[in-house]
Order: C-alpha cells, then sequence, then structure tokens
C-alpha cells in the first residue's frame, strides 16, 4: 500500500512496471521530458502520475500554461501534481517562491483542472495507495 516516488526517466520507468506492471509510481519531475513524451507513457500505464517540482517549462513568459502542456493536463485532469522537492535544505528556501509561482500559472486554468493538479490529485494518490 505505497507508491514510488521516481526520480527517473523514461527507460527507468518502463523497467519499474515491467518488473510489477500493478505497481503506483509518481514519476518526479515528469522526467523532465515534455509533453509529447509525458503523454505515451501516461497512456501506457495506468497507475502512473507525474509530478512537476522543479518545472517551469510549461509555462510562457506571461506566467500561463503552454497550450501542449495545458492539451496535457486537460487530457489527463487527474495524473498531474505540484511538487517542490525539497529533498536537499538549500530549496527550503525556495518553496514560497515555488509555491507563488504555481499558483500564479495555475490561475489560467479552469477552476476543476487547477484543484486537481494543486491538492485533489495528491488527495486521491494517498487515498489510492492508503495514507
Amino acid at each position: 500500500d505505497i507508491f514510488l516516488h521516481a526520480h527517473s526517466d523514461v527507460e527507468a520507468i518502463e523497467r519499474i512496471f515491467a518488473s510489477d506492471p500493478a505497481a503506483v509510481v509518481l514519476w518526479a519531475h515528469s522526467g523532465f521530458d515534455g509533453p509529447a513524451d509525458i503523454a505515451p507513457m501516461l497512456e501506457k500505464h495506468p497507475n502512473l502520475w507525474a509530478d512537476l517540482a522543479y518545472r517551469w517549462d510549461h509555462e510562457d513568459e506571461g506566467g500561463n500554461v503552454q497550450p501542449a502542456w495545458r492539451e496535457l493536463f486537460e487530457q489527463y485532469p487527474d495524473r498531474f501534481l505540484l511538487g517542490t522537492d525539497t529533498f536537499t535544505p538549500e530549496r527550503w528556501y525556495y518553496v514560497e517562491e515555488q509555491a507563488n509561482r504555481s499558483r500564479a500559472w495555475l490561475q489560467s486554468l479552469p477552476q476543476s483542472l487547477r484543484e486537481n493538479i494543486a491538492w485533489k490529485n495528491a488527495e486521491r494518490l494517498l487515498a489510492r495507495v492508503g495514507r
């Protein structure tokens, strides 16, 4: 009743699911891949969730979500989560800045999608694996 928070690339995610097709995996940083590479992974692996920690490439210069990312979020509204990736102490200094920046780009999304990414998907993931 746990999930794996995998800091990995596509190949490693594929290996995890080859080893255990029923695994529940939260893909850290969405592998730092783009929508064209993330979408097939989410399609192929229904137990794969993607976090957006330390990701800003989904924003345009105005702080809105870029069209390709918005389409991906809309296609998989229950599979993306915000993240902070505070594994080292120096990253704690950026938590407030990250939160404010995330609040800004989330405003460019419809309310239900915004809430899913901001907190509801995390709540569902935790409920799925039994907290």
